[in-house]
């Protein structure tokens, strides 16, 4: 199924709930929801958040302007500035290593494409050329590759590009739904979200290909997997508390544990010292960025 469908379903159910659950500590709960620092605050919805290289920004996907675009913000908080692109339809975003550059898909002839683009300026360039669809990508620690998802087999799956040219080639090969890579920090593996199971689970494969491994098992739904700085744990986003939080696994595997308490919170992205998650929530009312510590 196609990305943009993911995203009209996990905003419905945001923009759904109205009443605020309160949930109180349990064995597998992280923490309490304390810590929190509110980023933005703003009626139009801000969510895809993705940490810096260096610590020191944010950039997210917002619709403040009326449609989906990348803004920036520094980590502590401020005034968002919107990032430029020329395009339309802006949505997930990964930072490059150096953090000179951001590579995002966006509409462009009909379709969704992957973009890079410079931060101090400069136009997008252009990654994928076809009528597939190529969505949700995620950089190499190296630099050198890009993941993401594409329906060029006909197929929902994960392909990977070389960025100094060459054609991409596929990494996954299922009849059923792989989206969302996560390149993890030291380059060897990449995360996604498939059904393959019967339901939405996070999904390990190496970043040679190979036969991937199931890392979470639920009923509900999980998605939008993000590493660690160390590549031991993932935080990612589940429907199995009711409504959806963030929860974090170890690998190889294990009992999840709950790391947000309140209302819908989705989209997390760990920072690069390891010490804190920045995520999407509703705690407000409005679809905003906030950022939890993990102590």
């Amino acid at each position: 199924m196609l990305k943009t469908k993911h995203i009209r379903l996990f905003l419905l159910v945001f923009l759904s709930l109205s009443v605020v659950t309160f949930c109180s500590p349990s064995p597998s709960t992280l923490s309490s929801d304390d810590n929190l620092n509110q980023i933005t605050k703003n009626p139009a919805h801000d969510y895809h958040v993705q940490w810096s290289p260096d610590g020191k920004k944010l950039a997210f996907t917002s619709q403040r302007n009326g449609e989906p675009k990348i803004w920036l913000v520094p980590c502590e908080g401020g005034n968002p500035e919107m990032l430029e692109t020329g395009l339309s339809g802006d949505h997930h975003i990964s930072w490059s290593p150096d953090g000179k550059e951001l590579a995002f898909d966006a509409r462009s002839e009909g379709t969704l494409d992957i973009y890079t683009i410079p931060l101090k300026g400069g136009k997008p360039r252009r990654l994928t050329q076809s009528r597939a669809m190529d969505v949700h990508p995620s950089w190499s620690s190296d630099g050198s590759r890009i993941a993401f998802a594409s329906l060029k087999s006909g197929n929902e799956d994960i392909w990977i590009m070389p960025l100094d040219g060459g054609p991409p080639t596929q990494l996954t090969f299922h009849e059923a739904e792989d989206y969302h890579p996560v390149w993890s920090p030291d380059g060897s593996k990449i995360a996604f979200t498939s059904n393959r199971s019967g339901n939405f689970d996070i999904w390990i494969v190496s970043a040679s290909g190979g036969q991937p491994k199931q890392l979470t098992f639920h009923e509900s739904d999980d998605d939008h997997a993000c590493w660690s700085p160390d590549s031991a744990e993932i935080a990612f986003t589940s429907t199995r508390s009711g409504n959806r939080n963030i929860w974090i696994v170890s690998l190889p595997g294990g009992e999840p544990m709950r790391f947000t308490e309140v209302s819908e919170n989705s989209w997390p992205n760990w920072s690069p010292d390891g010490k804190k998650i920045a995520f999407t929530s509703t705690r407000t009312g409005n679809m905003e960025i906030w950022v939890k510590n993990l102590d």
